[in-house]
């Protein structure tokens, strides 16, 4: 058991590294905007993470909930390692933002935006909620911590307002090729959470 589990983790490594070496390339070639120039190469990144973070709190919720119900460590360490690929890649995000935020608008933190303070404070969290899950190291609290955070993320998150914050500006472009880079930039990000979240299911020992 202990060797197939080490497999897992070398080849999640491996193909995480060349995901990552591919999402650098797409980058790198995709194509500017008028407005932004260069800039929008970092709105590619920070949209696909945003996108890519949700999703994964989307998936997190209801296998915590049913860790909760049924009280079955396999659920929980699945969704115990959904969260923290979740939070991971939201905090990527956090970095992210604020350099696409200075490119951008001249400010590393723009605090008037709503989705800004919304960032940190999800950020914050998520990082608290992960440090006392590592304390507590209960399967049931896992599941019920994990699944109040995903709840109030997928709660709040649709309510935000933006005041300078553009919603969807890749997605609406009229451009055929930024919108097809963008979602080819969102599929390798979506396939490095997934490779994480394996990662980290690898990490967690199956008694625990």
């Amino acid at each position: 058991m202990a060797n197939a589990l080490n497999e897992v983790r070398r080849w999640t490594w491996l193909l995480l590294v060349g995901l990552v070496v591919i999402l650098g390339l797409l980058l790198w070639l995709s194509p500017a905007e008028r407005t932004l120039g260069q800039t929008v190469k970092l709105v590619y990144l920070h949209g696909a993470l945003v996108r890519t973070a949700m999703l994964l709190f989307v998936i997190s919720l209801p296998v915590n909930l049913v860790a909760l119900v049924l009280g079955r460590r396999g659920w929980s360490a699945w969704g115990k390692a959904l969260a923290w690929t979740a939070v991971l890649i939201w905090l990527v995000h956090v970095l992210f933002s604020m350099i696409t935020t200075y490119a951008a608008w001249g400010v590393f933190i723009a605090w008037f935006e709503p989705r800004t303070r919304f960032t940190f404070a999800l950020a914050a969290v998520g990082v608290a909620f992960v440090a006392v899950d590592r304390l507590v190291d209960n399967a049931r609290f896992s599941a019920l911590a994990f699944a109040v955070l995903a709840g109030l993320t997928l709660g709040l998150a649709p309510r935000l307002g933006a005041i300078q914050h553009p919603l969807n500006a890749i997605s609406s472009s009229p451009s055929v090729t930024i919108r097809t880079f963008y979602a080819v930039i969102l599929a390798v990000s979506l396939a490095i959470g997934g490779l994480l979240a394996i990662w980290f299911r690898a990490r967690i020992a199956p008694g625990r």
